[in-house]
């Protein structure tokens, strides 16, 4: 049975990157693929560009999901800009962009409930400061959780905005403790965990609740998944497929 968390509720199903199952990930395309889906709320990652400037994209290297090569530190957003985003995923997405931050939280605006921010790479802790700026000036900053598996990051954030959302991602059983021990009693603050953690130990759960704190999962694909997960007590699921649980949330 679900434990009695303290955030229990409806399900919020988050895309992943977007909605990267049918749309380039970390694009705008993905982005409103999701908001067509009915995403509950949408994921995506941040790097500081060479400029400083912040980006929306997962790679510290550029070569995986764009026609360019190399670090994405040393481009500025100009040059991040003549890059095809779109192009690796199928040929009808040819010249999608890289969205800054500012673009793609203003792209997003209040089509979907929350956004999770993930922060992947910066140059300096100025940068981070940057991207926390961006959200405040595009009024987006109630809407965004800034989730993180540099942790150093999250304490930047807390030390600017105690009242930022923020959130620790963990992808190791043995970091699952720390976390919870970060975020307890932090009514601004959750886990974010490796969802197949999460199953291997669903205690986990039991213990994050005593801490006062939630955890949700990423990334879980299957119904049957999503439906472990939810009989457990979670209740935000981070998700390729937002189409797929968006009927399974209709189920329940």
């Amino acid at each position: 049975m679900p434990v009695d968390l303290p955030y229990s509720g409806a399900v919020e199903v988050i895309a992943h990157r977007g909605f990267s199952a049918v749309a380039p990930e970390n694009t705008l395309a993905a982005f409103d693929a999701a908001v067509q889906a009915g995403a509950d709320a949408i994921e995506f990652d941040v790097h500081a560009a060479g400029d400083g400037t912040p980006v929306v994209f997962h790679d510290a290297m550029l070569s995986r999901t764009t026609n360019g090569v190399g670090p994405i530190r040393r481009r500025t957003l100009e040059q991040l800009k003549k890059l095809d985003a779109g192009s690796w995923f199928a040929p009808e997405f040819a010249g999608e962009r890289i969205p800054s931050l500012r673009e793609a939280l203003g792209h997003i605006g209040d089509r979907t409930g929350r956004i999770y921010a993930e922060i992947k790479g910066f140059r300096e802790l100025e940068d981070i400061d940057r991207m926390l700026r961006v959200a405040e000036e595009v009024e987006q900053l109630q809407r965004t959780v800034f989730i993180s598996m540099n942790w150093t990051v999250l304490d930047r954030l807390r030390s600017r905005r105690p009242d930022v959302a923020i959130g620790y991602v963990v992808d190791e059983a043995d970091k699952l403790d720390e976390a919870i021990g970060r975020a307890g009693g932090d009514p601004r603050a959750l886990v974010d965990a490796r969802g197949d953690l999460v199953d291997a130990d669903p205690s986990v759960i039991h213990r994050a609740a005593a801490a006062d704190t939630e955890v949700a999962v990423w990334s879980l694909d299957e119904e049957a998944q999503a439906q472990r997960a939810y009989d457990l007590g979670v209740r935000r699921i981070t998700t390729n497929e937002v189409a797929r649980l968006m009927v399974w949330k209709t189920t329940l």
